[in-house]
């Protein structure tokens, strides 16, 4: 009788035991709440919470909706019958935002943070680009420490310095490089060096949703990418227009849909 008594409690001791780890272990290490909103973490008894005071702060809310906003974040730990610390968990309160849903198609035109490089040619015969280690895909920002941030300034830069060589700014992969390069006499009077730039795309894209509190609109997406050099865009600014849709190509499994359309010039910059 008493080795079964035994079997007994050691198995009501394991059951308990597995109750236990098992409502531990199922409670998230990160808990996301709405102002308002109380913390229930579905915990049995003996198992309670204490807030650390000492690890409490605020940070912006990644939106740049409304840059009053703010994400409270602190951190609690679960104990187990006030003695034994078994698991802290951190509780993220944001604000609440009411906004309205909208699906309209709208035009996107964006702009680089510098000019990207699509091609290269050669000029007159000559590839003046050679040698300097400059290739497809990377962004020129500067020439001769002057900011470049369109076509039409690098083109100012390279007519206005006569052929004589020019210290070129490009980034790839996130690094900095400076390169020389002397531009080329073209038969038109004018010096290049050969390279094929651009400052900008576009796009048809979906509005995704309003906030009126702020008036506010914010459209979720993904990267865009450079149809020649099929690398991501890095953007600096972009402008909001009409577009007009001619068809739509329904997404189907493995195959995303299509949104296919033309951009009217009435805009909105941002």
């Amino acid at each position: 009788m008493k080795k079964i008594f035994l079997r007994i409690c050691l198995i009501i001791f394991l059951i308990v035991l597995l109750v236990y780890v098992t409502n531990i272990t199922a409670i998230p290490n990160d808990v996301i709440l709405f102002q308002g909103e109380e913390l229930n973490l579905g915990l049995i008894l003996g198992i309670s919470l204490k807030e650390d005071t000492n690890n409490y702060n605020t940070v912006e809310t990644s939106s740049k909706i409304n840059s009053e906003k703010r994400i409270e974040k602190k951190k609690v730990t679960l104990s187990l019958f006030n003695l034994i610390d078994v698991k802290d968990v951190e509780i993220n309160t944001i604000p609440k935002t009411t906004v309205i849903p909208l699906g309209n198609s709208v035009g996107l035109k964006l702009y680089t943070s510098g000019v990207l490089v699509v091609g290269m040619t050669e000029i007159e015969g000559q590839k003046p680009y050679e040698n300097t280690g400059i290739e497809e895909g990377d962004m020129i920002v500067e020439i001769n420490q002057q900011e470049i941030t369109s076509t039409s300034e690098l083109l100012s830069s390279v007519n206005s310095s006569k052929g004589k060589s020019l210290d070129i700014k490009y980034i790839r992969d996130g690094k900095e490089f400076i390169s020389t390069i002397a531009p080329i006499k073209t038969k038109d009077d004018e010096y290049k060096l050969g390279l094929w730039v651009r400052d900008g795309a576009a796009g048809i894209g979906t509005m995704s949703y309003y906030e009126p509190l702020t008036n506010k609109f914010a459209a979720l997406g993904h990267g865009i990418l450079d149809i020649d050099t099929e690398e991501l865009i890095n953007i600096s600014s972009g402008e909001l227009v009409t577009s007009k849709i001619s068809s739509i190509v329904k997404g189907k499994e493995g195959v995303p849909g299509e949104i296919k359309g033309s951009i009217i010039n009435r805009r909105n910059n941002w």
